[in-house]
């Protein structure tokens, strides 16, 4: 319900495993596995390295998954550099046909990790700091197999990309757990932006943070959002299945006469979707779970579209700001894929489930809730909802708990910067995140000041007053003066929140002399500053009309409560429309409130 467009990967883009072998490492009881995912659309696979070289094959329908990869230690994935390029060899079995050849490595994706033989062996590649939680676990699960996995970027980083408009949501009505952060809140008003249905608002840095800190997890009650989820024969059979949906929707037989599997149970569909799909019968059914909850909805009962019954089970497509407007779009999505059966929309939707997600490596709850192994595809990722790969997985955790005798395989992200404290659930109550300025007032800075750009720069010729304004309920956290040579220096200034978090901004400073700069700080209330009230009169007038006019013109700039002021629809911005509201306001037509 809560996806930022419910992603169907193949739609979007091609990302298509095209091997993955296994090399020893010398004097090591290790395995190193590397994973190569040819990214793009129409790619040729060359036969030898270089761009003039004809073409072995072409990697070019979207809808397309490559179903297996050709191992081979000796040649798979062995680079030569060749002129501007380095050109990988690969093997790989496409539409039915294996393929040999060479592909560019602007266009291909390579990712390297490692498992170690034994319990010990696996410990010693990972930090100091996951290691007491997984002795635990292996004292009660010896079979299992932890594998951790290198993040290309670094965790401070890697919550900053998820700390971003809608990205991730909550549903609460806890303060301290909700973001102010831009396009989340509307500081003219003091009112959260709510999204979606249903109550659900963007999730705090700082909650963002405890659900991306891999250490929170690494218990027996969260543990499954790691797990691989590829389909085992051994491990997956139909009781494991029917143990899964037990007491919920899915404990039932077919009953849609048109279907091809009518009469036959949900658990013997979802068994041969994974077979299909090669994804885990169980996660398939966590899923859908998750998606529709124990007792199903809409889309997994038969909806009508087009006097069409259509089913979507995993909600694919489903996206909107209103329950109208998922449910809409999801029965649109299920229409155009023909899902017009109930074992229709389980089977395809697992294929598409393992296209979208399993190939392009994102086959862990984890994987696909923080696509961190591909930071900048924040696009990628299944579901808004920031708990839920926690969600998703205690559904797993029913079943595998109990089987102390089972090889799992988890793959458990690494990240270079992990705080030293483990990063904690804000506490819930009425407290604001508000560690913002307000206004930052010098002459020369640059660029403007918004509350949202974190890094200026200021060019003085001697002492310097710096006047900072900040929401109230906020505090100013650094020295209050601070010397500077001739020179450059980077200067810090922190905003604490009610909720005692911390946000820096950073002032570059060129002194072209020694000089002194003094940081004067006070806290203003948003709700004091009438809108429309450019002069700081309380009242609207012609001369704010005035103002703004010229304001959008640059002849002057409005700053602090004036420019507030001008924002007469709270969007953090002076435009053209906050003129035509202070306008209509003087002739009458609409008042501003």
């Amino acid at each position: 319900m809560n996806k930022i467009i419910k992603l169907v990967s193949f739609i979007i883009s091609l990302s298509i495993i095209i091997l993955c072998f296994y090399t020893p490492v010398v004097n090591c009881k290790e395995t190193v596995i590397t994973e190569g995912y040819i990214f793009g659309n129409n790619v040729n696979i060359r036969k030898s390295p270089s761009t003039s070289s004809s073409s072995s094959g072409r990697v070019s329908t979207v809808n397309t998954k490559v179903l297996g990869s050709k191992k081979d230690s000796k040649n798979t994935i062995n680079p030569e550099t060749k002129k501007e390029y380095i050109w990988y060899n690969v093997s790989l079995n496409y539409l039915g046909e294996d393929i040999t050849g060479y592909v560019r490595e602007d266009l291909i994706d390579i990712h390297t990790y490692t498992i170690a033989d034994t319990f010990n062996e696996q410990l010693a590649l990972f930090p100091k700091s996951y290691k007491s939680y997984l002795k635990e676990l292996n004292e009660k699960y010896p079979n299992w197999v932890f594998i951790p996995e290198e993040v290309p970027q670094n965790f401070a980083d890697s919550v900053a990309l998820q700390d971003n408009l809608f990205y991730k949501l909550v549903k609460t009505d806890y303060n301290s757990l909700r973001s102010l952060r831009k396009g989340c809140y509307n500081w003219s008003t003091g009112k959260f932006v709510e999204t979606d249905s249903g109550g659900w608002y963007g999730a705090s840095r700082e909650v963002i943070a405890f659900y991306m800190d891999p250490r929170n997890f690494l218990n027996i009650n969260n543990i499954f959002i790691f797990m691989q989820q590829s389909y085992d024969s051994k491990n997956q059979t139909l009781d494991s299945v029917k143990d899964i949906v037990k007491d919920t929707f899915l404990d039932a037989k077919i009953t849609d006469k048109n279907d091809e599997y009518y009469n036959k149970s949900y658990a013997e569909v979802i068994l041969l979707a994974a077979k299909k799909s090669l994804v885990n019968p169980l996660v398939l059914a966590a899923t859908i779970l998750q998606e529709q909850g124990t007792k199903g909805s809409t889309l997994s009962k038969g909806a009508e579209y087009n006097k069409t019954t259509v089913y979507n089970f995993f909600n694919f497509g489903a996206a909107g700001s209103t329950a109208s407007q998922v449910l809409n779009s999801g029965k649109e999505f299920a229409y155009s894929r023909g899902w017009t059966t109930p074992s229709k929309s389980i089977i395809d939707g697992a294929i598409s489930y393992e296209n979208g997600y399993h190939s392009r490596g994102q086959d862990t709850y984890f994987y696909k809730n923080y696509n961190v192994l591909h930071p900048y595809e924040t696009n990628h990722q299944y579901a808004q909802n920031v708990a839920d790969s926690v969600n998703s997985a205690k559904f797993l955790k029913n079943i595998y708990s109990e089987m102390n005798d089972a090889k799992l395989y988890f793959r458990i992200p690494v990240f270079d910067d992990l705080p030293t404290d483990v990063s904690a659930l804000p506490k819930s109550n009425s407290k604001l995140n508000n560690y913002y300025f307000s206004d930052i007032d010098v002459d020369g800075l640059t660029p403007s000041f918004n509350r949202y750009t974190y890094e200026y720069s200021l060019s003085i010729s001697g002492d310097t007053t710096v006047t900072l304004k900040l929401p109230k309920g906020a505090s100013f956290a650094s020295d209050e003066t601070v010397s500077v040579k001739k020179g450059q220096k980077a200067i810090k200034l922190k905003v604490k929140s009610e909720t005692g978090y911390l946000n820096t901004y950073v002032l570059n400073v060129e002194a072209l002399k020694s000089a002194t700069i003094t940081f004067n700080h006070d806290s203003v209330s948003t709700s004091s500053v009438q809108k429309g009230d450019c002069t700081g009169d309380g009242k609207i007038t012609i001369l704010d009309l005035a103002n703004v006019r010229l304001h959008l013109l640059d002849i002057i700039k409005l700053k602090g409560n004036n420019l507030k002021g001008a924002d007469t629809n709270g969007d953090d911005k002076v435009t053209i429309l906050d003129l035509a509201n202070i306008r209509l306001h003087l002739l009458g037509i609409t008042k501003i409130k």
